[in-house]
């Protein structure tokens, strides 16, 4: 049981860096929470998790603009120690995927644009009722399938470089629910990434300050892999 006791802060950086978060207590280590066997999904490796990601008008490095679906199976690992609860995605290992997640960052949070009733509230249940999940993920660059379609063509022909979508710093606000019988709800959401552009502070221009704004660039759902004679 989660009891709030002091106010704790939570803050979501529009940097690369994702998130800060004041720890309770000492300096934790990321460790995966193992469970008895159970038909609840939960946000540790007791649950599997197939992420369905959906990128529309991705940049590639050769400027073009492609459409792409990437499956991924993971798990949700907790960092112990620290209120509200957070940690890190662990991918699976597929050898067929093109996307890799080189970092990645989740943390159960309130409402990020409305935030007055705050923990405070929620303590006076048994558990807070955090109904967002914040997640970042950062990919390596993909590769695009077919790269070498036109090189056999012509023996005289230069052959076409392999093209890949840059890599990824995506953001997504899911919301998140927790069922009695079912566990741990994750719904659908968007998924983000952030444009940067470098404007003057003063009416100088000496100084100058990163302003960063969210666009959106396809959609992300995340569903349970449910044990054998489980109903979803």
């Amino acid at each position: 049981m989660r009891t709030c006791l002091a106010l704790i802060w939570t803050i979501w950086l529009v940097s690369t860096d994702g998130f800060v978060v004041i720890p309770r207590g000492a300096t934790s280590s990321c460790r995966p929470t193992h469970l008895a066997a159970t038909e609840k999904t939960t946000l540790t490796d007791a649950t599997d998790w197939n992420l369905r990601i959906v990128l529309r008008g991705v940049a590639t490095e050769q400027g073009k603009k492609v459409d792409e679906i990437f499956r991924v199976k993971c798990n949700f690992l907790e960092e112990e120690g620290y209120e509200p609860p957070q940690g890190v995605i662990q991918q699976q290992v597929n050898p067929d995927s093109r996307l890799e997640i080189t970092k990645s960052r989740w943390i159960l949070s309130e409402d990020p644009d409305d935030r007055k009733d705050g923990l405070w509230v929620w303590g006076l249940f048994a558990e807070p009722l955090y109904p967002f999940m914040l997640l970042q993920l950062e990919t390596n660059a993909i590769p695009l399938p077919n790269n070498s379609n036109n090189n056999d063509n012509d023996d005289h022909e230069e052959a076409t470089p392999a093209d890949a979508i840059k890599p990824l710093q995506l953001y997504a606000q899911i919301n998140h629910k927790r069922d009695s019988e079912k566990g741990v709800i994750l719904e659908a959401s968007d998924l983000k990434v952030r444009q940067v552009e470098t404007v003057a502070a003063d009416v100088f221009g000496a100084a100058k300050v990163d302003v960063y704004e969210e666009v959106n660039i396809g959609t992300l759902s995340i569903q349970p892999v449910l044990p054998v004679g489980a109903s979803n």
